[in-house]
């Protein structure tokens, strides 16, 4: 293992790597535990080196990732990785092998690394750092071990697992889905960071309930940007939620009488929390959720009920003759999508666009069935 935290140990290290013909990559960030997360380590494995790179030195990562953005590379579990080195660096891989997808697609019932180390390695990876802060300077052995350990597997478990997706015919369905992945971990966000204050639980809500949510959601921000934590270790989204939904109730009550609430709900925080839940009625009443993107599948009638619930049974028994997960020949949003489209063949199939085409070829004769029975249109033209 060789720990590079200076310009000198990266040029040496980059230099390496390029005359490799692959890569293995991975990448340890820190907010599990800060308010701001950063880019701790980036770890990259050759057939005769494991580096650790330590982003958090003085050294500049531009042209090593610009180097790893040509490469075959191999990463488990690549949507974080691929995800925050866009967000830092602007980084977009040509081309991922993913370990976890694989796993997924040739149905193994267990999918983490640890798992796939010792069924195709023979080797025990220790769990103890996963947690871990990775900002802390500097990294111990133990850190640096395991770090290491989280690529130096991966040419070995790839190459099983290629032979395998390959035996199976589902090589293609693999490359599919990494690509997807690549394409939608660099994608542009659309979502409004103004919003992000509507937690899960809340979208049913409104009125002062609803603006004690987005009140309650600032306030925990302030604490976490203050004391330099993960806005959870504060108060959990949910317990946010659940407070206000009792305070709306109860508005008059101390929030430490509400049942089952949180030791720091009652001690620490209390007295900000009452002090919210007293000017309830004075909070700016934020507008009630909608969805977007979303297809309206509530407002259906009887019959495209019926025939979602038909693609969910069929999908459920031809899953279960492939052993893989029902999501992976199409997700229930995806099905969706399908029935609004309405398709009376493979190629209405295909521009609804959101199958992919390993999927259509699968899974769309059995879609195409259910319609031939059952047609959501019928109704609507009568």
């Amino acid at each position: 293992m060789r720990l590079v935290d200076s310009p000198s140990a990266l040029e040496e290290a980059t230099a390496l790597i390029a005359a490799s013909p692959w890569a293995a990559v991975d990448t340890e960030a820190d907010s599990l535990h800060h308010y701001i997360e950063k880019l701790c380590l980036v770890q990259v494995s050759t057939p005769s080196d494991d580096f650790v790179i330590d982003p958090l030195a003085a050294i500049e990562l531009g042209g090593l990732l610009q180097l790893l953005s040509q490469k075959p590379l191999i990463l488990h579990g690549a949507d974080f990785d691929i995800r925050i080195l866009h967000r830092f660096f602007a980084w977009k891989p040509k081309e991922v092998f993913d370990t976890v997808i694989a796993a997924q697609v040739l149905g193994y019932p267990h999918q983490g690394l640890a798992d796939l180390a010792k069924i195709h390695c023979d080797v025990t990876l220790s769990k103890k750092s996963q947690k871990a802060d990775w900002s802390v300077r500097p990294l111990g052995p133990e850190l640096l071990e395991y770090a290491a350990n989280d690529t130096h597997y991966l040419k070995t478990i790839r190459e099983i697992m290629e032979k395998e997706l390959a035996e199976k015919g589902r090589t293609e369905w693999h490359r599919q889905f990494c690509a997807k992945l690549i394409e939608t971990a660099t994608a542009v966000p659309t979502d409004d960071k103004k919003e992000n204050w509507r937690m899960k639980g809340s979208k049913a809500m409104k009125g002062r309930g609803l603006a004690l949510v987005k009140a309650l959601w600032e306030w925990r921000e302030e604490q976490a940007a203050r004391r330099d934590r993960p806005p959870f270790k504060v108060i959990q989204s949910e317990t946010l939620v659940d407070i206000a939904q009792w305070a709306d109730a109860h508005p008059t009550q101390d929030v430490a009488l509400m049942p089952d609430a949180p030791r720091n709900v009652k001690g620490e925080h209390r007295e900000a929390l009452n002090a919210l839940i007293q000017k309830m009625d004075t909070l700016p009443a934020p507008k009630p959720f909608l969805a977007k993107h979303k297809t309206p599948y509530k407002k259906w009638g009887e019959k495209e009920n019926k025939i979602l619930d038909e693609l969910k049974a069929q999908r459920q028994i031809l899953a279960s003759e492939l052993n893989i997960h029902p999501s992976l020949l199409a997700n229930n949003a995806s099905l969706e999508t399908v029935i609004t489209a309405s398709p009376k063949n493979g190629e209405d199939l295909r521009r609804a666009g959101c199958l992919l085409p390993w999927q259509a070829e699968v899974f769309g004769g059995k879609i195409l069935k259910v319609f031939d029975i059952i047609d959501p249109t019928e109704e609507a033209m009568r």
